[in-house]
């Protein structure tokens, strides 16, 4: 059976192996596909109600009551169902009345698709986006904060599982999105609760559209006083995502601070760029502070012992030192004294000098800010005020 055939028998079959019409939702909800697991020897699988296994390419119907925990594993080109092996591409699993399945001991709704790859078996959770976002949101925003921010943190999430969906990221790999910080973390039934289910609710089916498309509704933690544009930090203009304002945020990221002698910075660039000597000098007068709009890219010129340069952008800095942000500015410490200048900071003694790095806010600082966001909400914002705030020029659709 041709890939294209498969996907429609597959699509297909999902209908008739729901023991009732309450496998597919109203009013055209859409459905999203979840790697959970990848490269996996075995798994067990168990429901709590009686379930049925379908072996797609063979054809056969493997049933079992609620009470089972059934072992799957794969040997070669076999994937095994408890004892029972056989040659398949593709495992179904569905539960009467739609009830929560478990793989390894963690609940989720949905449905459940397995294929075994040179890897291992890929286990997949076929589930509406809503109950989706049901096990997504609580673990992207704490579940106690205001709740048109929580309503925020929905429609951004949904908007961006749509997103990554028509982006065909994992395509190849069967799914649409994966369960983890590369998408969005998502740890099914375990992590509900009632305050992010009502934003959930409270916002079915709305998601952020720029051209009538959904956007690239990225968040943050913490921006540390103002975020940042796309091209600061991706190298390409996004039209959405413009730094703005977000002075009223208030976040246990406010300031940190780290420190890297200049000899070990100097190593860290030799091997992960090129190696340049030890930094003599340090030019940041390409590195404006603050929100600057139509500013052009933000980089930071280091100059080695042998007059070779490096250039590099916060961003790249943040991903080669591991910092908690690319807002951040640097001092020096020579001889115990810190030197500060507005464009140029120059090393005599690079033995005896340490790199100071002062920096605001976590993470990449593009579009909403979750702490900024929660301040917003405080102030008594709503959350199509607030996503209008991070996200520039963008409409508030619903899609269902």
């Amino acid at each position: 059976m041709n890939k294209v055939l498969k996907l429609i028998f597959i699509t297909f079959l999902f209908c008739f192996l729901c023991i009732n019409s309450s496998c597919f939702a109203a009013n055209n909800e859409e459905y999203i596909r979840v790697g959970l697991l990848q490269g996996q020897t075995s798994i067990v699988i168990s429901a709590e109600n009686d379930f049925v296994i379908k072996d797609v390419d063979n054809n056969k119907n493997y049933k079992f009551s609620k009470a089972n925990n059934v072992n799957i594993h794969q040997s070669e080109r076999k994937v095994y169902i408890d004892k029972k092996g056989r040659e398949t591409t593709t495992l179904i699993i569905a539960v009467k009345n739609n009830e929560p399945v478990t793989v390894n001991n963690k609940r989720y709704r949905g449905s459940l698709i397995i294929q075994p790859h040179k890897a291992g078996l890929t286990v997949i959770n076929r589930v509406s986006l809503e109950d989706y976002l049901r096990g997504v949101v609580p673990k992207e925003m704490p579940t106690d904060w205001a709740k048109e921010a929580l309503k925020a943190q929905a429609v951004a999430a949904r908007t961006f599982t749509l997103y990554n969906r028509a982006d065909r990221k994992h395509t190849k790999e069967g799914f649409d999105v994966c369960a983890t910080t590369d998408c969005q973390v998502y740890s099914g039934i375990s992590v509900e609760t009632t305050s992010s289910d009502n934003a959930i609710k409270a916002t079915r089916g709305q998601i952020l559209t720029y051209s009538n498309e959904p956007i690239c509704s990225v968040f943050h933690a913490a921006s540390g006083g103002f975020t940042e544009n796309s091209e600061d930090v991706w190298k390409v203009t996004v039209p959405y995502l413009r730094a703005v304002d977000d002075s009223t945020e208030q976040s246990p990221y406010a300031e940190w601070q780290t420190q890297i002698s200049i000899e070990d910075f100097s190593d860290t660039i030799a091997k992960q760029y090129k190696d340049i000597g030890t930094i003599k000098e340090i030019d940041v007068s390409n590195f404006p502070q603050g929100l600057k709009k139509n500013s052009k890219p933000k980089s930071i010129k280091f100059i080695g012992s042998d007059n070779k340069s490096m250039e590099l952008t916060a961003t790249q800095i943040r991903s080669m030192l591991g910092l908690k942000s690319n807002n951040f500015s640097l001092e020096l410490i020579q001889d115990k004294k810190k030197i500060t200048n507005d464009k140029k900071l120059k090393i005599t003694s690079p033995d005896k000098t340490i790199l100071q790095i002062n920096g605001k806010g976590l993470g990449h600082r593009l579009g909403m800010s979750q702490w900024g966001a929660k301040a917003l909400a405080d102030k008594g914002q709503n959350y199509k005020q607030i996503l209008q705030h991070y996200y520039t020029d963008v409409k508030l659709k619903t899609i269902y």
